[in-house]
């Protein structure tokens, strides 16, 4: 079954345009089971794109979710919470790129995410069902992404927090890269599409500006490994919270004062 239902049923939308959400089956399935479905209602927890673009509305639940670490670093600790954004308003939004070639919603104020009651961002609201039918490239979908809405969210997450935007940056361009790996393995796939969504990655530059997802990972083979090790290119900073290890992909070599650590 095709993850993403974007063929609009009979006397279904607006002429010109196909339904992403259905309510009568899940959007995600198979290798994309991890990626939380969007919904079309706000939520009495939630903020609109716009707000996270500003910033406007980033410090209280980031405030609710820095409880569940009382050691206090802000730094650290949006870092984390910015995972489980990317997550939830990145992850869907590259799956329908990648599948089908459309982009959701993208004015501010047609989007947004729903959070838990402690903060922690949980998923993507859209405000329209419909997206426009015209099918654009991959590469071009990733680019207006990347110089838009996730310069703004990155620039925003830096300064309500004092960490550096290559941390972000970092954070954004890990998930994408673990997102098109699931994508691999999924049955209906656009081979092609595929491939431009990781040319993307390998791209340096974008229209005479630094390309901020470039390379984020990389895979590095040991002396006597067989499989290939995947590491960050930057640190996400998790150690600083003393509730959390290193993760798993921590490109630090110091890294085994403390065990790798599962979680996002």
């Amino acid at each position: 079954m095709q993850a993403i239902s974007v063929q609009p049923p009979v006397r279904v939308g607006r002429p010109g345009h196909s339904i992403i959400l259905r309510p009568d089956d899940l959007m995600f399935s198979g290798s994309l089971a991890e990626i939380p479905q969007p919904v079309n209602l706000a939520g009495p927890r939630s903020v609109s794109g716009a707000s996270l673009r500003n910033g406007s509305a980033v410090d209280e639940p980031l405030d609710r979710f820095a409880t569940a670490f009382p050691s206090g670093d802000r730094r650290a600790i949006a870092s984390q919470w910015s995972k489980w954004l990317f997550h939830a308003w990145l992850s869907p939004t590259i799956a329908v790129m990648v599948l089908d070639g459309y982009s959701l919603p993208r004015q501010s104020a047609d989007w947004g995410i729903r959070f838990t009651p402690d903060g922690c961002p949980e998923r993507l609201w859209l405000s329209s069902t419909t997206v426009p039918v015209r099918r654009q490239p991959v590469d071009q979908l990733l680019a207006q992404l990347v110089c838009e809405e996730l310069d703004d969210v990155v620039a925003t997450l830096a300064r309500h927090s004092g960490a550096s935007v290559n941390v972000f940056w970092s954070n954004a361009g890990n998930l994408v890269e673990h997102v098109l790996t699931r994508l691999a393995e999924h049955p209906v796939i656009c081979a092609d599409r595929l491939a431009q969504a990781r040319a993307f990655l390998e791209t340096p530059r974008l229209a005479g500006r630094r390309n901020r997802l470039y390379r984020p990972v990389v895979y590095r083979v040991d002396e006597g490994s067989i499989e290939p090790q995947r590491l960050r290119r930057v640190c996400c900073i998790r150690y600083r919270l003393d509730e959390l290890d290193y993760c798993e992909n921590c490109p630090l070599a110091c890294r085994s004062g403390k065990p790798a650590g599962e979680g996002r």
